[in-house]
């Protein structure tokens, strides 16, 4: 598969983009010809090159005239453009001259727009992607969701010899060594020479050095159709592949779950993330799903805590497929035994998280389960929650690790079986460390202001605030079920550092008095600047209530150009609504509530007193 990229009217690209035009016509000379079925055609509008259409070459047919290679589609393809086939076929003369036309002949190619179908694909997986992935202690859950999704796919993994090179350079040589091993794991490329010269064209004023180099052979390998697929957090790369009209062939790992996730829903299943509290007497342990645990902890003495543990509670996620995740948990007092573990853990009152498993279903189906082990662990007042693991047996450990480690949880230790354990202090917060590390604790004088949010996007952000239960309502996106979630505004200047505490201010359409009401509390997490649309959607990408197209229409035509991260902390048993607000002086700052409306600490506490719940 290669690419071959041209020009065209945007009346013809609207048309190809709507999925009418399912013809593409053109001269054939030697650019033309040397395109297959099963190529990339992809047509770029002659006076705006970021509107553009991909499209797959399906067949090819060449005529040695106009009349003869219009006739038959010219009503289905230019259809609102030419009710007359001869106004059509003088308009197409003008493309070509009739000395080209005779020598060359017009090449017709069907096409289809051009989707990406991760299925038996080839990926190359760029160094930073299998650095990330091979040295254990680092993989994030996101890393080892792409591995695993890859898979699923019946899709091949491979490298390129650059990345061999440039592990060959690390000074470290235990670790260069098991890396290098480790690329036996994957399918190694061959040596190219690039001699498109287009590719270079666009590539060379990008950069001439020999890291720009090695990115190059890099992106050939996707230009040139060797690989199907180029995953990569190099953003040196992604410039050159946006220029080569490429960013639906390379992409970052969040863009690549991003796009498994709206191809393919049945992967993931956010439709269904509804946990259930049940005994875990109620379970088949039988169940597939149980089977590396089984592997891990002797099959036997497994079944066996299963059935002693029979009526006990653990929070299970099943859907079409079975189980998905099982969580469960456990309270320690301070006169625990922790002699198998080294260094031994101090006498604290803790959460063990005892059972801890989810399949890849999707990276917030973790943050779903974390949500919950963080309530718990507030309402049974622990000082510290912990977890144990075989952290080098399988992928989804791995990953599973990642993220617990993104959440404040540290490798303390070993036990004496093997595994390692990991702590979350529920008691200090550590300044040096970010909101989503020290979550849910909240740092000593925090602001307090208002997250305003218009009703139609409230549930949908923040399904907590509005559900009693988990089983009431089922939501469809992603964003409803991650801790952490993204707002976007055309508010310039957000008054208020990280750390800073939300009153989520859910925006009626009508009645605004008593139907807008203050519903939960966040934590600002972070706020970024963007500077254009598409580092908008890149940043929003499945936190936010928004399309790829509504994002792009609040940057253009709203000038959203701030994102607020916040990180859902917990509702309010009461809502507390406008009215009730402005009779109690609650308002803030700025004749709020709006985003920089600030309230003082004795109005919060009032605040809470209304909406029933201490924080």
């Amino acid at each position: 598969m290669k690419s071959i990229i041209a020009k065209i009217r945007p009346p013809f690209l609207s048309l190809i983009k709507s999925g009418i035009k399912k013809h593409e016509y053109r001269l054939a000379s030697p650019k033309y010809t040397s395109l297959n079925v099963g190529d990339r055609l992809v047509l770029v509008s002659n006076q705006d090159s970021r509107d553009f259409a991909v499209t797959r070459v399906n067949k090819i047919v060449k005529y040695y005239d106009w009349e003869s290679a219009l006739e038959k589609r010219w009503e289905e393809d230019f259809k609102g453009l030419y009710s007359n086939f001869d106004d059509l076929v003088k308009e197409c003369h003008r493309f070509y001259a009739a000395d080209e036309i005779k020598e060359y002949g017009i090449d017709v190619f069907k096409i289809s727009l051009d989707e990406p179908n991760f299925q038996s694909a080839r990926f190359l997986l760029d160094t930073n992607i299998i650095v990330q992935r091979e040295s254990m202690n680092n993989c994030s859950l996101e890393i080892s969701l792409v591995y695993q999704a890859i898979d699923k796919f019946n899709g091949t993994k491979l490298y390129h010899p650059v990345t061999a090179k440039e592990l060959a350079g690390y000074k470290d040589e235990p670790i260069k060594n098991a890396m290098l091993a480790k690329l036996n794991s994957y399918e190694k490329l061959s040596e190219t020479t690039i001699c498109d010269a287009y590719f270079k064209q666009i590539v060379s004023p990008l950069g001439n050095d020999e890291n720009s180099e090695n990115d190059n052979e890099i992106l050939y390998q996707v230009y040139s159709g060797r690989v199907d697929f180029l995953i990569t957090e190099d953003r040196g790369i992604l410039r050159k592949a946006e220029g080569l009209y490429l960013r639906d062939r390379a992409m970052t790992s969040n863009e690549f779950l991003t796009t498994v996730e709206k191809q393919n829903p049945s992967l993931i299943d956010y439709d269904a993330l509804s946990v259930s509290l049940v005994k875990i007497g109620s379970l088949d342990i039988d169940d597939h799903f149980f089977d590396s645990l089984r592997e891990d902890y002797d099959g036997l003495k497994f079944n066996q805590w299963l059935t002693k543990k029979s009526e006990s509670d653990a929070y299970v996620f099943r859907n079409k497929e079975g189980i998905q995740g099982f969580l469960y948990l456990k309270t320690e007092g301070k006169d625990e035994d922790y002699s198998a573990f080294y260094p031994r853990l101090e006498p604290k009152r803790r959460l063990k998280v005892g059972t801890f498993k989810i399949n890849s279903t999707g990276i917030r189906l973790g943050e779903r389960f974390l949500k919950i082990i963080f309530d718990n662990a507030l309402k049974r007042d622990v000082d510290e929650i912990y977890v144990t693991m075989f952290k080098d047996k399988r992928e989804e450990v791995v990953g599973l690790k990642g993220l617990m480690e993104k959440w404040g949880f540290v490798e303390k230790g070993t036990k004496k079986n093997g595994e390692v354990y990991l702590v979350k202090d529920m008691r200090n917060y550590d300044d040096t460390k970010d909101p989503k590390f020290n979550y849910p604790l909240l740092k000593k004088n925090y602001a307090i202001s208002f997250l305003p949010i218009v009703a139609k996007y409230h549930t949908k952000l923040f399904p907590d605030l509005h559900l009693k239960n988990e089983d009431a309502m089922l939501f469809d996106t992603a964003c409803s079920y991650a801790i952490e979630k993204i707002y976007v505004t055309a508010w310039k200047d957000v008054d208020l550092e990280p750390g800073s505490l939300l009153c989520v201010y859910c925006m009626a359409d009508y009645n605004k008095k008593y139907r807008s009401t203050v519903t939960g509390v966040c934590i600002l997490n972070e706020v970024i600047k963007v500077s254009s649309a598409d580092e908008l959607v890149e940043k929003c990408q499945n936190r936010s209530v928004f399309t790829e197209s509504e994002l792009r229409g609040l940057y253009n035509r709203m000038r959203f150009t701030t994102i607020v991260k916040v990180l859902y902390l917990k509702p309010f048993d009461h809502k507390v609504n406008y009215d009730c607000l402005e009779n109690n002086g609650l308002l803030g700052t700025r004749g709020g509530p709006r985003l920089n409306s600030k309230l003082t600490h004795e109005e919060y506490l009032e605040l809470v007193k209304l909406g029933g719940e201490a924080i």
